[in-house]
């Protein structure tokens, strides 16, 4: 993967359907996680420890410490259960569908984690093998810290960065969209600033890539500084 391959989108969907979907999506620890309802949960630290099916077993946001941490996903579309599609949800991200130029989509799904002490790292993998096959990671809420306490996703091969000898990680922020090829090979890493990391994951096939935007630049150099 090159910097040719990517594209780093801030603001894109505009103030309004980001603020809807950080009030939608972002669980408020005092009162209970509606949005995550029949979803799926791994209780983690270095290992998985418990998995399950999450139907209101919380009633209000689970607490965890040290390394401990749980990991939610859930599907919003899923080309092999296409009639599941949550139709409201599909038009409030319609903004964000609407740059991805897909021919089709194959699976769109909700992910959060908890926050940790320190950073847990996932592990390098890919989302699909297929060379017309796309990744979108839409971040939902976080403020782009400097430090990387909001969490990052990291590319394990970025040719035309080099920084410190070490992989491209673009930090956490609220509005900001990365679109990648699906065999790219890359991983999430957890916050470590007491708050969730909660993201949008679009996989999908496209016959044409977006242009470069023009804050590509800023949004690169603002994703690789300390």
């Amino acid at each position: 993967m090159s910097g040719r391959d990517i594209r780093i989108y801030d603001g894109y969907a505009g103030a309004e359907c980001e603020d809807k979907l950080e009030k939608l999506i972002v669980p408020n620890p005092n009162i209970d996680m509606n949005f995550w309802n029949n979803s799926h949960y791994r209780l983690k630290d270095k290992n998985q420890l418990e998995e399950g099916n999450y139907i209101g077993q919380f009633y209000q946001f689970p607490e965890t410490k040290g390394e401990l941490h749980y990991e939610f996903t859930k599907d919003l579309f899923n080309a092999q259960r296409p009639f599941e599609t949550n139709k409201e949800m599909w038009e409030l991200i319609k903004p964000v569908t609407d740059l991805l130029k897909a021919v089709a989509f194959l699976r769109v799904t909700a992910y959060m984690t908890t926050s940790t002490t320190t950073h847990q790292f996932y592990g390098y993998h890919t989302d699909n093998e297929c060379e017309s096959a796309m990744t979108a990671v839409y971040h939902v809420n976080g403020n782009n810290c400097q430090d990387y306490k909001c969490g990052y996703l990291e590319f394990e091969n970025w040719e035309d960065v080099v920084i410190d000898e070490r992989p491209f990680r673009a930090r956490q922020h609220k509005g900001r969209l990365i679109m990648f090829p699906s065999n790219s090979r890359h991983s999430g890493v957890t916050s470590i600033n007491g708050e969730t990391r909660c993201m949008l994951v679009f996989n999908y096939v496209t016959n044409k890539m977006p242009s470069r935007p023009e804050t590509q630049e800023t949004a690169v150099k603002e994703a690789l500084s300390d």
